[in-house]
């Protein structure tokens, strides 16, 4: 103890234990308050009972002796932040020449690990300013890669750690990687493993201990914890490919046991894996399903996983010989209409490659069918690529009806010129591109300029009414009712955790597409009777009698307008596909109509009936 404090001790001002601690605050130390941050002892003034200190912002400040003892902490003169009020000159230089050995310095200030906040609060603004910072980290961590004892984060919630110099880095991740409890976990510490495999001696055998834990974690977790099992497993399957001669212990769960094992949950756990895991996963399909059973399988992902996973699926596919059957699942998908953005999104840039046999004007009416019914259903938030990708493509339209026949192009173009999801820019845009792969077209745009009547409706009086009652309903009832919701919402407050508000919001939307919709097509509407209909030949308002040729049973169809289908009483609307073929044909005549498989069926025309008899 100093004599000093003894004397004070002795005199009964100041207790042993305190003595002990103000003795270690001579001058000339360093010590740090929670406060005023790092600071050095300069003077003691025990008579005064204060005690002087220099700090970074408060040089010459007092403290109380009593005050003092109890809020400073004692810094050894090489920790940094006592460097940093010493030589912070020389703390700068070594941030601009010796990075390393300046980290090296913080992780032996702070215990051999800390947080990068925490580096950036020893570092900024002092030693590195703020302007700085950023740039100069990014450059520090590219120099630090070359450190083998210093293990930078690959996320910043990890901690930057400072390795015993005696350890191996190959063992210490192995450890690390063992002692993790979690998955998420496992998977961060074996990225590292990935990216540093060159601290090892000898991966292949060094790596075991992790490949069977891995296999073992995977075995119990799965059932809870799907996704990251299935991305734990191919991640190993990764790095076990970039070692030489390595390869998991015998009886190790291999990813086409997983995928087999959990077939019914596949397709809504794996959103967010990496693309070349997805192409992994969907490479063990064949030994996860012998015999062919692969290939219904992998086709059912097709309809049900994202974007990314279609180009993957396919490969395959081509590289197991099955390239016709995905041609035909694409074929009969167009045609009834069943595919998703992504894999409409997917043929196109696909069309001078494996998806050119489905490449057809067929394609460009299903991406109309999908945005048109999307704009009603639920905006641009699910086909806003399709749009974009329909209209963003410079050559897609042109390629599309280079070579179809007029009518179904006319109709095509009709279509591109009425649609109620594209803008007026963006229909011209279209239209020109098809001109130009196809000038005989050019007429069609005149025609249109002229009259809309082509662009008419025909709905039988009770479907108008009915669509009248429903625009009604929804300007008068549910809107309203909307806007009320929106405004109690609103009086609950903080909109931006306010889930209420949000869904009305979101059904606001909804709501005004629909009323769009549905005022475009009662202002494109005529209403009929259907009465006095020719019936020479088949036409809206007729009944038509038809005999298949192939079995020789009859059938009859009735052709009514554009919302009066009903298949159970074979009622079609004249824009249906059947009713497209029929119309204009006459008594006699035999025509392919379409079926649900695709296939077509022949029937011959035996008569032709008025819907509407005027009786």
């Amino acid at each position: 103890m100093n004599s000093e404090v003894q004397n004070l001790v002795a005199a009964g001002k100041l207790a042993s234990a305190d003595g002990e601690k103000l003795s270690k605050l001579e001058p000339g130390t360093f010590c740090l308050h929670k406060s005023w941050g790092v600071g050095k002892v300069v003077q003691w003034d025990l008579m005064g009972d204060r005690i002087i200190l220099d700090f970074e912002d408060k040089p010459g400040h007092g403290l109380k002796l009593s005050f003092a003892i109890t809020s400073l902490e004692i810094l050894p003169g090489e920790h940094l932040l006592a460097r940093r009020l010493s030589d912070l000159e020389g703390l700068k230089n070594l941030a601009k020449t010796k990075v390393t050995e300046l980290i090296e310095l913080a992780l032996k200030s702070s215990g051999s690990s800390m947080s990068l906040d925490d580096l950036e609060r020893l570092l900024k603004p002092r030693i590195v300013t703020e302007g700085e910072y950023k740039k100069w980290w990014e450059s520090a961590k590219k120099t630090l890669k070359t450190a083998r004892h210093i293990v930078v984060p690959s996320k910043r919630t990890e901690p930057l750690v400072l390795r015993d110099s005696a350890e191996k880095p190959g063992g210490v991740m192995v450890q690390n990687f063992l002692a993790k409890r979690d998955l998420k976990g496992k998977l961060g510490v074996l990225a590292l493993i990935q990216k540093d495999l060159d601290l090892f001696e000898d991966p292949g055998t060094e790596l075991v201990p992790v490949f069977q834990d891995i296999s073992d974690t995977v075995r119990k977790a799965w059932k809870l914890h799907l996704k990251d099992s299935l991305q734990l497993l191919l991640a190993r399957d990764e790095l076990i490919e970039s070692i030489e001669n390595a390869s998991a212990p015998m009886g190790s769960m291999k990813v086409a046991d997983l995928v087999c094992e959990a077939k019914p949950l596949l397709a809504e756990n794996i959103g967010g894996l990496p693309v070349s895991q997805l192409g992994r996963m969907y490479r063990a399909f064949p030994e996860a399903f012998p015999e062919r059973v692969w290939v219904p399988e992998i086709l059912n992902h097709l309809t049900r996983t994202g974007g990314r996973a279609v180009a993957e699926i396919a490969v395959v596919l081509d590289a197991n010989g099955e390239l016709e059957v995905l041609t035909e699942f694409l074929k009969k998908s167009v045609r009834n209409r069943t595919l998703s953005a992504d894999l409409l999104i997917w043929i196109c840039k696909e069309r001078k490659g494996l998806a050119q046999s489905v490449f057809s004007i067929d394609l460009g009416n299903a991406i109309l069918d999908a945005c048109e019914d999307d704009h009603v259903q639920g905006g641009p938030k699910r086909t806003g690529r399709l749009a974009d990708q329909l209209s963003d493509d410079k050559t897609l339209v042109q390629e599309m009806v280079q070579d179809t026949d007029a009518e179904s192009l006319r109709n095509f173009a009709k279509r591109l010129m009425s649609s109620s999801v594209l803008d007026e820019l963006t229909r011209r845009s279209l239209l020109a591109r098809v001109i130009k792969a196809r000038p005989e077209m050019e007429a069609l745009m005149s025609e249109n300029a002229e009259s809309r009547e082509d662009n008419r409706l025909i709905v039988s009086w009770d479907s108008l009414e009915k669509k009248k009652a429903e625009l009604d309903e929804l300007v008068n009832v549910k809107i309203p009712h909307n806007k009320s919701e929106i405004q109690i919402a609103k009086e609950e407050g903080d909109l931006r955790e306010n889930g209420g508000y949000k869904a009305a919001r979101d059904q606001q939307a909804v709501l005004n597409r629909m009323k769009d919709q549905l005022e475009r097509e009662v202002g494109l509407s005529r209403g009929t009777d259907f009465a006095n209909v020719a019936t020479d030949k088949i036409g809206i308002g007729t009944m038509v009698d038809f005999q298949d040729v192939t079995s020789g049973e009859t059938e009859t169809y009735t052709i009514l307008g554009a919302w009066d289908g009903d298949l159970d009483k074979n009622i079609v609307s004249y824009l249906s596909e059947i009713a497209k073929v029929l119309i204009g044909k006459v008594v006699g005549d035999e025509v392919e109509i379409p079926t649900d498989d695709g296939t077509g069926r022949k029937v011959k025309v035996l008569a032709i009936r008025a819907y509407n008899t005027g009786a």
